[in-house]
């Protein structure tokens, strides 16, 4: 290839990153779908819907096993968290509440903080019931929230609001306005559960973040309202929450990245002397540990040890630890899925360099798995920012098709 045709290449390889980055603030695209495998079936499959329903609780069941829980429960919940883009699958047995597994909120739309009339794109928060299935959903399946409940009328009716709206759903695709959308994939599953135990067999908890963690006083806070009864409804949605207890290890990761990446000292392919060389504070080892330990091929893998040594090196400040740490926070379908913090994550190592870590952040901000506002990571100077440091890699990346498979949907309107 000559110099000019090299230099024309990387302009045009520039240009698509940026646009294709750019795009995301303002609409969904598909840019590392594959990492957020979420595959479309459609309802003409053989035997229709309920054939697709067959196929998803196939998929299904093997996760109640793994828990030791009947299948189907006498009851389910589910915990929606709008922050931390995630909706958790609960079952109910004889010894309580138990956790079965995780599912990704794939839009978003609004703030956080209560929906209070029609039209402000608001999902709501509190604790609702289904009350209705539409296997006809034009988002592939869908469930009606009973939205408004009596909570939500009577505050409606002391402060004179009128047309609260209604016709919350869970549903699948990737698109939000008011409704919680999971994807086509997890609505099929929580359909099929909902199918079996009847809308009145599945209770629904709607928080604006994991009030499991994080007191009600300082989620008014960040939600920004002013509703004087914020503080009655975040309550008992705290409340509502405490019935379904997380493990200590599901905590949020620690720690932005603070340093320059640097190189590992450790011997390539050994784990032993990775761990050894991470306790001794060589950081970038701590990351090469965590990959060693993920890596299912080799003899000792450990997930869970694979998950400490990237908390460890992010907690320290490698970027590159922080990058597979966002990634697997976003990634996870246990009650460590956290995107807020992945995305925050991802944003402070692609801001130290990471290509990685702006790769993370480009995959959230496409499909919109972050709230918009000051908090967010996809702001107009980051996703820039991220985008330049994806160019610094653009000569390997161009070549994969990356930057041309973004193009049609930085150019959709």
């Amino acid at each position: 290839m000559t110099r000019t045709r090299r230099s024309t290449a990387r302009r045009r390889c520039a240009a698509l990153a940026i646009a294709a980055l750019l795009a995301v603030l303002c609409r969904a695209a598909d840019i590392g779908a594959a990492a957020l495998d979420d595959p479309r079936t459609p309802h003409d499959a053989p035997h229709g819907v309920a054939g697709m329903l067959a196929r998803a609780e196939a998929r299904l069941t093997p996760y109640f096993a793994a828990q030791a829980i009947p299948y189907p429960p006498p009851a389910a919940a589910f915990v929606a968290l709008k922050e931390e883009g995630r909706l958790e699958l609960w079952a109910q047995t004889d010894a309580g509440w138990r956790f079965v597994r995780s599912y990704l909120i794939r839009a978003t739309s609004g703030r956080l903080g209560p929906k209070l009339r029609e039209g402000d794109r608001q999902v709501p928060e509190g604790v609702y019931r289904i009350s209705a299935l539409n296997p006809n959903s034009r988002y592939h399946l869908s469930m009606r929230l009973d939205y408004p409940n009596a909570f939500d009328r009577a505050r409606a009716a002391d402060e004179g609001r009128s047309r609260l709206g209604g016709d919350i759903m869970i549903h699948g695709d990737r698109v939000s306005i008011g409704c919680i959308a999971v994807g086509d994939v997890a609505v099929e599953e929580l359909y099929a559960l909902a199918s079996r135990l009847g809308p009145e067999g599945v209770r629904v908890v709607v928080s604006p973040l994991d009030l499991r963690r994080v007191a009600p006083e300082a989620a008014i806070e960040r939600a920004g309202a002013a509703s004087p009864w914020l503080g009655e409804l975040y309550g008992s949605i705290a409340r509502a929450l405490a019935e379904f207890p997380l493990p200590a290890d599901a905590a949020p990761a620690a720690g932005p990245p603070r340093a320059a990446r640097a190189t590992a000292r450790c011997r390539t392919g050994d784990v032993k002397d990775c761990a050894r060389r991470c306790g001794r504070g060589d950081v970038a080892s701590c990351t090469r540990a965590g990959f060693l330990y993920a890596d299912p091929s080799r003899p000792g893998a450990d997930g869970e040890l694979a998950w400490a040594f990237f908390r460890q090196a992010c907690a320290a400040g490698d970027p590159a630890g922080c990058a597979e740490l966002a990634r697997r926070l976003v990634a996870d379908d246990g009650p460590r899925r956290d995107v807020a913090r992945g995305a925050a994550l991802a944003g402070a190592s692609c801001d130290a360099g990471d290509v990685h870590g702006c790769a993370v952040l480009g995959r959230v901000c496409a499909e919109r798995l972050v709230y918009a506002g000051e908090r967010s990571a996809c702001t107009e100077e980051r996703v820039a920012r991220a985008a330049l440091v994806q160019q610094a890699a653009c000569g390997g990346w161009c070549e994969s098709g990356i930057f041309e498979a973004a193009a049609p949907a930085a150019a959709a309107p």
